[in-house]
């Protein structure tokens, strides 16, 4: 049995891993959030714990009192403030003399590889220095899960959606796509309840490496394509976009994004379109290393056919 804390479990992805460690029904399961919650009132197994992410020994104090072994971080680093956040969960959790294990906000692309390219990702100086702050306590284990895409922007999300999502790519419900490249670049895409799944599993493992890639699907862009025109039985509108063009800011418009700029302004949606698109188009997306799904075979997850249909209710 694992005593793990999850930070930022009160929402998006955070929600759903402490959902599926819940499920497990095999561990003490902390959240710890920014302010007091009753979002889990109803789940007797989860306790919530207000910390202040700007004093990490008021972190180290709540995860030494109630014994937490594990911590799993699913903070948002959008912002400086948010990274300063988890650095000072890093400075926290070394400090204290229970915890064992630490995942840092990963979840997307390998940036340490990332980091070894020209590649403009807003989100990469966040990343980095959480990886070099774990440096700093060499006894603590420390992992990270990569995930590629999360295939969630590749469908319709559920009702209420599970993470704010937009259309990326593929356009099912409208058979329109926007590829970036010649379309035969290699992905990596992951279901974010598959995410979680894995994530949980993950717990109950004796050793954990250094990085691990949870794996949903591994397509071709121009699979992708093929795999929704059959799932949808029609052929797409398809738009193919060079990585100058999409550089330049040229951008093609899914349709059912036109009513989320009302929740995320054009320029937003285009401008992440834009850093995921030309990180696929240039093969960051095509990300190799050990699977986790080798060394949880129990955990079998959605594959994009399958999450389409799901989604498209086919």
């Amino acid at each position: 049995m694992v005593r793990v804390a999850v930070a930022g479990g009160t929402s998006s992805l955070g929600r759903l891993v402490v959902n599926a460690i819940v499920a497990i029904k095999k561990h003490d399961v902390f959240v710890l959030s920014r302010k007091d919650s009753d979002i889990f009132a109803s789940e007797p197994n989860v306790k919530l714990f207000a910390v202040d992410y700007a004093v990490p020994a008021t972190i180290t104090a709540v995860l030494e009192e109630n014994r937490v072994d594990t911590v799993i971080s699913c903070l948002n680093l959008n912002t400086r403030e948010a990274s300063d956040a988890q650095l000072n969960l890093i400075e926290g959790v070394g400090k204290t003399s229970t915890v064992k294990r630490f995942a840092p906000s990963e979840f997307g692309l390998d940036n340490v590889e990332v980091a070894k390219v020209d590649f403009d990702y807003p989100v990469l100086e966040f990343k980095i220095a959480a990886i070099d702050k774990l440096k700093e306590f060499p006894s603590l284990s420390s992992i990270r899960f990569i995930t590629g895409m999360f295939m969630d922007f590749f469908g319709p999300p559920p009702n209420p959606p599970q993470i704010n999502v937009i259309s990326i790519v593929i356009d099912p419900e409208h058979a329109k796509a926007g590829i970036p490249g010649d379309g035969s670049a290699t992905i990596i895409i992951t279901h974010t309840t598959d995410v979680a799944r894995f994530v949980a599993a993950a717990l109950s493992l004796p050793d954990w490496p250094e990085k691990v890639i949870i794996q949903g699907d591994r397509l071709t862009l121009d699979e992708v394509v093929a795999v929704a025109e059959s799932v949808k039985g029609s052929k797409f509108d398809v738009t193919y976009s060079s990585v100058e063009d999409l550089k330049a800011g040229k951008i093609t418009e899914l349709p059912s994004n036109i009513p989320r700029y009302a929740f995320v302004p054009k320029p937003m949606v285009d401008g992440i379109t834009q850093t995921f698109t030309i990180g696929m188009a240039i093969g960051l997306f095509d990300i190799k290393g050990p699977l986790l799904n080798d060394l949880i075979p129990e955990v079998k997850p959605l594959s994009l056919e399958a999450f389409l249909k799901k989604s498209l209710q086919l």
